[in-house]
């Protein structure tokens, strides 16, 4: 037998320490210990509770945001029981003041004298009424020159058949009105608007005047007479026919008769042929006539008559065209107060 080997733990030298010193069954087994096995058995359900507190603290901070919320917001009973301000009680000169500024504001919107105002498409002289037989408005005399200058006129015949016109002038610095009646021509500055579709008023000397022009007939501003200064053709004085008549001259041939806006009146000789003659009055006082035959140019229904007329004084290039508005073949029989 070998000796003894003192490095080896059995004291046996050349034997394996497991077969000389089995190790013996101590029901150990597996209860080697590790890191962390020192944690005690408390932390885990610890954590979980600490958990579940702080969800609990979140959720009750949430609620009472949300309750300060609505708290901020009054309801309607809260707000009904806010005291208002009470509104000062008017004094008696304010109460006034109020009502005269209603009815002011009455006044301008509402016009009581619409009431009274004749039939539309009527023209009241005095307590007569007539009928517009012809009418154009918002007519531009001066144009180009001047388009400031208004001109509405309303042709009628009076009781006796003669012929009677109504004109409002309006320009830049004034509103005035003319009447025609009984071959008399007169004027007025007293004129007031009655409404705002046109009907106005106009006092005249023993008579007033109304205007209801409202009506859906046409304007009859195609017809026209138009007056120049010798070869200022660029200025022209533009006048509307608001009525033409027929008279047989026998051999002398057919004179046109008419009515221009600011009552001027016109006759056109027809002697045959293409040459005729021409008399304007622009005033009663004031007649113009040609001093050489004029001449006449046809184009269907239209008949365009032109030359220079004369009061020995002035000179005036002038042209009529009519047939635009009443043509000559439709045109009335004079009468004896509607020649020159």
């Amino acid at each position: 037998m070998a000796d003894d080997d003192d490095t080896v733990p059995t004291g046996r030298a050349g034997v394996d320490p497991l077969i000389a010193y089995p190790l013996e069954s101590t029901g150990q087994t597996g209860e080697i210990e590790r890191p962390g096995d020192e944690t005690p058995w408390w932390f885990v359900p610890g954590m979980f509770a600490v958990g579940l507190g702080f969800i609990g603290l979140l959720v009750f901070i949430n609620d009472r945001r949300a309750g300060d919320d609505v708290a901020a917001v009054p309801s309607s009973a809260s707000v009904s029981e806010v005291p208002t301000t009470p509104e000062p009680v008017p004094t008696e000169s304010a109460t006034v003041d109020t009502e005269a500024a209603t009815s002011t504001e009455v006044a301008t919107t509402v016009d009581p004298r619409i009431a009274e105002l004749p039939a539309p498409g009527v023209v009241r002289v005095g307590p007569a009424d007539y009928e517009v037989v012809a009418r154009c408005e918002v007519h531009l005399p001066f144009d180009p020159v001047d388009t400031d200058t208004q001109v509405s006129s309303y042709f009628f015949f009076d009781a006796a058949g003669e012929r009677g016109l109504v004109e409002r002038a309006v320009d830049a610095t004034s509103d005035s009105a003319r009447r025609l009646v009984s071959g008399i021509f007169t004027s007025s500055a007293d004129v007031s608007e009655i409404g705002d579709a046109g009907a106005f008023a106009a006092n005249f000397v023993g008579a007033e005047v109304v205007v209801n022009p409202a009506t859906t007939s046409e304007e009859q501003c195609g017809d026209r007479l138009v007056t120049n200064e010798p070869g200022q053709f660029a200025e022209p004085h533009i006048r509307i026919v608001l009525d033409i008549c027929l008279a047989d001259e026998g051999a002398a041939g057919t004179t046109i008769s008419g009515l221009t806006s600011e009552g001027g009146r016109f006759e056109i000789l027809q002697a045959g042929g293409e040459l005729a003659e021409i008399v304007f009055e622009r005033s009663p006082d004031d007649v113009l006539r040609t001093s050489a035959p004029a001449t006449i140019l046809r184009t269907g229904d239209q008949l365009s008559a032109s030359g220079v007329v004369s009061n020995g004084t002035d000179d005036l290039d002038i042209t009529i065209d009519i047939g635009t508005t009443t043509p000559e073949a439709d045109a009335r029989a004079c009468g004896p107060t509607d020649r020159l």
